[in-house]
């Protein structure tokens, strides 16, 4: 990691640390009530998780982080309109699976939108996430089914209009469980999110800043590979963007107060 680099990633911690000291007391209070706030609070604490995370080595921070994401999105989900929620912003949701609180992911599965919010978001983007909710959060025997997962796989297809999209072809093998094909996918998946990230930055339209901390940590990645195993499916040891020391268990247990306190005191697992 060069100087500057290493720069970024100590004010990012800083700077996150800044704006959630104002955000939480307004968040608490009802002030910060726009639907975009519960998304904004949880990148920061995930900015910031991720930061610590780099600049000490190990994944602590970024389960600790994580919590506090998940904790402050549904802190306001159930309340939230459903014109206001977009499912496809599925960044807490990655987050919460990634840190292995399973039963805060299913809360968010229950209270999100299960159709596509036309104004927000694109059908295909929904489809990616709604299938994944389904597929292992399904609240009921027909989301269970694997023709109802089939179903979502052949609207997708029919949006796509004859295109190729890798995580239509990464849901298909989770259907399938076919670890071989899932992990060719997922790299294909890993690649061209790297190289989008790449061409942001070169064009101007990333800051470093930001850069710094999302290109090398891909919570999403960290989540996909859960839900992998989670199937039983057999996975690369070597993952793009998802190191080995964030793949390890999670000590600590869900607190959905976690987000009230910056340097929130957690409990480790019984």
């Amino acid at each position: 990691m060069d100087d500057q680099w290493s720069m970024f990633l100590y004010a990012g911690i800083k700077n996150a640390r800044y704006q959630l000291g104002d955000a939480i007391a307004a968040y608490a209070a009802g002030t910060l009530d726009k639907p975009h706030d519960p998304h904004a609070l949880a990148v920061l604490y995930r900015h910031m998780g991720v930061c610590r995370l780099l600049t000490t080595g190990v994944a602590e921070p970024l389960f600790i982080a994580q919590m506090q994401s998940v904790s402050a999105y549904l802190h306001r989900l159930p309340m939230l309109p459903e014109d206001d929620k977009v499912t496809s912003r599925g960044g807490v949701f990655w987050d919460a699976i990634g840190g292995e609180y399973w039963d805060a992911a299913a809360e968010i599965v229950r209270h999100s939108r299960a159709s596509v919010n036309p104004t927000w978001e694109h059908e295909d983007d929904f489809l990616y996430v709604w299938f994944l909710m389904t597929r292992y959060f399904p609240e009921d025997e027909r989301q269970r089914a694997a023709p109802y997962q089939q179903a979502l796989l052949d609207r997708w297809t029919t949006v796509l209009m004859g295109g190729y999209d890798p995580r239509h072809s990464l849901c298909d093998a989770l259907l399938h469980r076919d670890s071989r094909r899932f992990c060719a996918v997922f790299d294909e998946v890993a690649d061209f999110r790297e190289t989008r990230l790449r061409h942001l930055l070169d064009k101007g339209q990333l800051p470093k800043e930001t850069t710094v901390w999302s290109l090398p940590i891909w919570p999403e990645g960290l989540a996909l590979l859960r839900l992998a195993e989670r199937d039983g499916l057999e996975t690369d040891e070597h993952c793009k963007g998802v190191p080995q020391v964030i793949r390890a268990a999670n000590p600590y247990r869900y607190d959905g107060e976690a987000w009230r306190q910056i340097d929130v005191k957690v409990v480790f697992r019984g």
